[in-house]
């Protein structure tokens, strides 16, 4: 005889994966979008900067573009994860109104789906890495930046106390 609670019961365990997936999903995505939105005013930039090659800003895009990447993984084997969720909540269902063991089969899908989530993990901190790494290449760029302007500012000084002295006193009228 078919028992819903039971039935319930077993189906659980792979609903509640696919929520937990899904709030993964929706971290990934967010940070899937920045990236793409940031290649793109990346990609922008170098188009004002257009003759000048700029290899800060080159490097910054080619990492931004490889946390796409990465990320565009993470989210497929994420959503794979929760495609072998809901199969095996429809074969935990077919098991009970069937009658059936399938017992083996619903261990599979379980692990396929756990391998798949470790899998997306393992984009999603390659991806947080390569995410650091950029933030410290950008900061570098900002830092030598404020030393050249700061070298600038302070030789532009020199030079103008240096011609000051050099030009003759103008007379007033």
């Amino acid at each position: 005889m078919l028992s819903y609670s039971v039935t319930l019961s077993d189906a659980l365990t792979p609903i509640t994966l696919i929520s937990g997936v899904g709030l993964l999903l929706l971290a990934m995505t967010a940070r899937y979008n920045y990236t793409t939105d940031r290649v793109r005013a990346l990609l922008k930039e170098r188009r004002q900067k257009a003759p000048v090659i700029d290899p800060v800003l080159e490097k910054a895009i080619r990492l931004t573009y490889e946390r796409s990447h990465l990320l565009k993984n993470a989210i497929l084997a994420v959503t794979t994860s929760a495609a072998f969720s809901g199969i095996l909540v429809l074969v935990t269902i077919l098991e009970h109104l069937l009658e059936l063991n399938m017992e083996v089969w619903k261990s599979t899908m379980l692990l396929t789906a756990v391998v798949f989530i470790v899998v997306s993990t393992i984009f999603f901190v390659l991806e947080v890495q390569i995410s650091l790494q950029t933030c410290q290449i950008l900061q570098m760029a900002s830092v030598q930046d404020y030393f050249h302007t700061l070298l600038l500012c302070k030789l532009r000084k020199q030079y103008a106390r240096k011609i000051l002295l050099l030009l003759p006193e103008l007379p007033y009228s």
